[in-house]
């Protein structure tokens, strides 16, 4: 289903961040509106100047203040279609006994309560429009749990549950929900640590303005679930069928993982 971006209104989490900024880019020249949040201000600022037709909310995702905020804001916003896009994401790559408490915590309610919540709370918007979507940023890792990141792998595993089951709720309304799921990318998202790791391991590394493109496709398509890179998303369909095969091809790294991470 192909869809007029001139149409849409479009809301954007974690706009400036690597991938967020090129989809924000690629979404403008497309005509869309944008409505683009992060924490810092200056930022957002910077990426607006960039951009033909924006609005900019700053604050935490996880803030009951900037939730409340972004829904006032979307009163304003009308248009035939309503798109959320959550891909404000981190990640603090380390074997869990050498995460803090304050690590984990970070990882699961930017990664995967966030998301719920805003979907909770935009559902009335996005069912006001013809047609509504809610894309859910995901993850390799959300069909791999792979050793040093057992709290992204885990955050990822969730939303990506989480999206198929609204998907599956929302089935008689006009919102749908999509959980597409890029490999690594050369983003700040990735640690030193975590660049290293995969030099050492030869894995590929996708730049941001070739993967969106990608992800505007799959979101033309409406389609549901969608795993990019290869061979990534045929070891996440072998990792469904026969986890003890990926489970051996992965002990193998183990020991330049953890050597790699280890703080």
């Amino acid at each position: 289903m192909s869809i007029d971006w001139k149409q849409q209104t479009v809301i954007i989490t974690g706009a400036y961040g690597g991938l967020g900024k090129e989809l924000c880019y690629s979404l403008d020249k497309l005509g869309a509106n944008l409505i683009i949040t992060g924490r810092d201000n200056d930022k957002l600022q910077q990426l607006k100047t960039n951009l033909s037709n924006c609005t900019i909310l700053t604050g935490d995702v996880n803030s009951e203040e900037f939730i409340s905020e972004l829904l006032a804001l979307t009163i304003t916003q009308k248009s035939k279609g309503h798109i959320l896009i959550n891909n404000a994401g981190i990640n603090s790559a380390a074997f869990l006994t050498e995460q803090s408490s304050d690590e984990i915590k970070a990882q699961l309610d930017v990664n995967l309560l966030a998301p719920i919540m805003l979907s909770k709370v935009l559902l009335p918007w996005l069912k006001s429009a013809k047609v509504g979507r809610i894309i859910n940023i995901g993850s390799t890792f959300g069909a791999i749990g792979y050793p040093g990141f057992s709290l992204y792998s885990a955050s990822k595993f969730g939303l990506r549950g989480f999206s198929q089951a609204l998907n599956r709720e929302l089935s008689d309304t006009s919102v749908s929900v999509q959980y597409l799921a890029p490999r690594a990318i050369a983003t700040s998202i990735n640690s030193d640590k975590v660049n290293e790791l995969n030099a050492k391991l030869k894995n590929s590394v996708d730049k941001p303005e070739d993967i969106v493109p990608q992800i505007i496709k799959a979101i033309e398509k409406n389609k549901s679930e969608k795993f990019f890179g290869f061979p990534e998303k045929l070891f996440a369909k072998i990792n469904a069928l026969f986890p003890s095969v990926v489970s051996k091809a992965i002990k193998k790294e183990h020991k330049t993982i953890k050597q790699t991470l280890s703080k």
